[in-house]
């Protein structure tokens, strides 16, 4: 796997597809691994006080953090997909479209660890498993946002003419770099949400 030596601390969250290209498009940094942007969240509202929860490190453990990894851990699963998917689908639970569902996240230079104690947040560090939780509620969140800030523009380009929602859909998927087979999908979920929002 390429690698920029010059990364920042940094963890392996697990999002929805869907997601993944506006993360890229609105949250990529300059540091890559591979051909993935880091993404930084630490701007976000409420993310530096997730950062600050326990932390793991489980690049030995087998008992992992479902939707997290460590750094370790990502490369090791990473290079033993390349050698023998089975074996490592076996161990791990993990296949080469499990990981493909992780992204880098930047992450603080300190983190807590599970006896209360400030370590260096290293490559075998990963999010804890509440934390984890919370910080891909908080993402997901910040998409949706987006997702509906782009439909009250569009809506204002267009001077209060109807459209489809899949139209809107669309151009924001093609604004945020997102593959459009994920158009439909997305659209659903933002109609399904809306119609949630508008019982509450």
């Amino acid at each position: 796997m390429e690698k920029d030596y010059k990364l920042p601390a940094i963890a392996w969250l697990e999002m929805t597809d869907y997601t993944h290209g506006w993360m890229q498009s609105r949250l990529g940094g300059g540091a890559r691994i591979g051909n993935q942007r880091v993404i930084s969240i630490m701007h976000l509202p409420g993310a530096k006080e997730l950062l600050k929860m326990e932390t793991k490190e489980d690049y030995m453990d087998r008992e992992r953090v479902k939707n997290a990894m460590s750094g370790t851990r990502r490369n090791c699963i990473d290079l033993g997909l390349k050698l023998d998917p089975d074996i490592v689908k076996q161990l791990y639970g993990v296949t080469s479209e499990d990981l493909a569902l992780y992204v880098p996240v930047e992450c603080p230079k300190m983190c807590l660890t599970k006896n209360g104690v400030l370590r260096p947040w290293t490559l075998d560090v990963c999010f804890g498993a509440k934390q984890a939780v919370a910080l891909q509620r908080l993402i997901k969140k910040e998409f949706w946002n987006d997702v509906e800030k782009f439909n009250m523009e569009y809506a204002q380009r267009l001077n209060g003419k109807k459209y489809p929602a899949v139209d809107m859909i669309w151009d924001f998927c093609k604004e945020t770099e997102t593959p459009d087979m994920y158009v439909d999908v997305i659209r659903r979920e933002w109609q399904r949400k809306q119609k949630r929002d508008l019982k509450e």
